[in-house]
């Protein structure tokens, strides 16, 4: 199962825009071999995502010579992105590789009137959240030097997909857990996540596939943990 991370950056504007002008500021030819795809936006937030072009070395067998061949051949990259126009922040659904991407091409947009900077997820709010909310299954967590009824220190992976009330456990550990993987149970599926002591998100999904209500409360999540 692929799965994607999830960066979150705070936003501030230098100008005023309308929603209208940053869209069309987004959808603007910015670079060759870029392109900025609006699929969604009302006067608080938008979706979309940032496409690019990059070569690559693939081998390819010559049935006449006999051998292997490398070429370069061309491959498109798609990066999807949230931006909440209303809350100053954006979640970059992709690697620190092609958020970068995203930001030069944002920075490009608005002729560089634009503060884009990274903001790390608290892991304590995370939990927070989630405990609160009535659709998480916890599966698996893993938790390190943790002490042992004999007193001895051990890092153990516990499976809490059994326990009723997993957050007292987690809750119990908090300062020895390394990540927490669970489902957000959905209407129609289940989004499978994994969250990281260090804040960071792994989410098994594409943003696409995800239902707009479902959406909605993981960027409540992201907003919460991010502040």
């Amino acid at each position: 199962m692929a799965s994607t991370r999830i960066l979150l950056y705070r936003t501030i504007f230098e100008c005023e825009y309308s929603i209208t002008e940053i869209v069309d500021r987004l959808e603007s030819d910015m670079l060759d071999g870029t392109k900025m795809v609006i699929e969604d936006f009302d006067n608080m937030s938008l979706s979309g995502m940032y496409i690019y072009s990059e070569l690559y070395k693939a081998q390819e067998y010559n049935f006449q010579t006999n051998i292997f061949e490398t070429r370069l051949q061309k491959r498109y990259v798609v990066t999807e992105f949230h931006w909440d126009i209303t809350e100053n922040y954006m979640d970059i659904w992709g690697n620190a590789k092609n958020a970068q991407k995203i930001i030069t091409a944002i920075s490009l947009a608005f002729d560089n009137k634009i503060i884009v900077e990274a903001l790390k997820l608290k892991f304590d709010k995370l939990i927070e959240f989630l405990s609160k909310q009535d659709n998480i299954c916890v599966d698996k967590v893993i938790a390190k030097q943790v002490v042992l009824d004999d007193g001895l220190l051990a890092d153990c992976s516990l499976d809490l997909s059994t326990q009723i009330k997993p957050f007292e456990i987690i809750s119990r550990y908090k300062n020895n857990i390394k990540r927490i993987g669970f489902k957000w149970k959905c209407i129609d599926s289940d989004i499978k996540m994994v969250i990281y002591m260090s804040g960071a998100i792994t989410i098994y999904k594409k943003q696409y596939l995800i239902e707009s209500d479902e959406l909605k409360q993981i960027h409540r999540m992201l907003l919460y943990a991010g502040r």
